[in-house]
């Protein structure tokens, strides 16, 4: 093998990471260049650097280093996908927090926060390969949230949040949608931005059968009420993510509505019990609400 090879910091170059990286991988685990030139430092070959590629993704998708690189180096041919990228993601009892970030989680907030759009499709394809509510709840979700804690206290990350909403609003609108009339409308509060929780539930609906109207973020009372009239719907629903998003008013269009829907439900952490009008519903989880639209009359 003549002037063949790659330097360390060439192979770094090529699977995106630092090259301090790359010589902490060989230091640690061995994971390093396996031909050396006579008076010329090690080079590192094809199957070196789609070693090294492979253990890049696979700490990406939450694998502890050491295991990472082990597999990388048992994998007879580690360019292609591995059974880690397959693993189920936890699941998760009705209602309930996980206690730490999953694998899964981890992974897709590395590759948002690496800004790398190809892998985090990947991940979120994965994800909800095993179905909206355990992606949801179990990966992307527990991403964000991370996400967002990092933003806050570093005041950074703004783009590799962006990055991850958008890739995630993109992955569940191509959920498949039910070809029947929809029974459900989703709105979000007038002053309301945040539309990934009703897009989630909008594609959890739709895995259960259930079709629905998603008006978006900032609905006012007045376009509520004209959609409210043109649909009359089974079931509408409005989401506020705090208190300073929740509008009683425009909740009081959903209850007076005529035909009135069957369920008229707030939802999110905006909304107080004490505050909302007669016989409006409050609905305080991801899994509550899906069943409760699911199980329409």
């Amino acid at each position: 093998m003549p002037d063949a090879g790659l330097s360390a910091g060439e192979a770094a170059r090529r699977i995106g990471v630092a090259v301090t990286t790359v010589r902490t991988w060989d230091r640690r685990y061995g994971l390093g260049p396996s031909y050396r030139e006579p008076g010329r430092h090690r080079r590192y070959s094809d199957d070196d650097l789609a070693r090294l590629a492979l253990m890049r993704r696979l700490t990406f998708d939450g694998v502890a280093p050491a295991e990472a690189a082990r597999i990388a180096k048992a994998t007879r041919d580690p360019g292609a996908q591995v059974a880690a990228d397959a693993q189920p993601l936890p699941d998760m009892a009705a209602g309930q927090a996980p206690a730490r970030t999953s694998g899964p989680a981890t992974g897709l907030r590395r590759a948002a926060l690496a800004l790398d759009p190809a892998d985090v499709d990947r991940l979120l394809n994965l994800a909800l390969d095993g179905g909206v509510v355990r992606a949801w709840t179990a990966v992307i979700t527990p991403a964000l949230r991370d996400l967002g804690r990092q933003h806050s206290a570093a005041g950074r990350y703004i783009a590799a949040e962006h990055l991850l909403s958008g890739a995630v609003s993109a992955a569940l609108a191509r959920v498949p949608r039910p070809r029947t009339q929809p029974r459900v409308l989703l709105a979000c509060s007038p002053d309301e931005q945040h539309t990934l929780p009703l897009e989630a539930l909008a594609a959890a609906l739709a895995e259960r059968g259930v079709a629905s109207r998603l008006l978006g973020a900032r609905v006012p009372a007045n376009a509520l009420r004209e959609a409210l009239a043109r649909t009359a719907p089974a079931a509408a629903l409005i989401w506020a993510h705090s208190p300073a998003m929740a509008d009683r008013d425009q909740m009081a269009v959903a209850a007076d509505a005529r035909p009135r829907p069957a369920l008229a439900a707030a939802c999110g952490p905006g909304w107080d019990p004490g505050y909302l009008p007669g016989g409006v519903v409050l609905l305080t989880s991801f899994r509550q609400a899906l069943t409760a639209l699911t199980d329409l009359p």
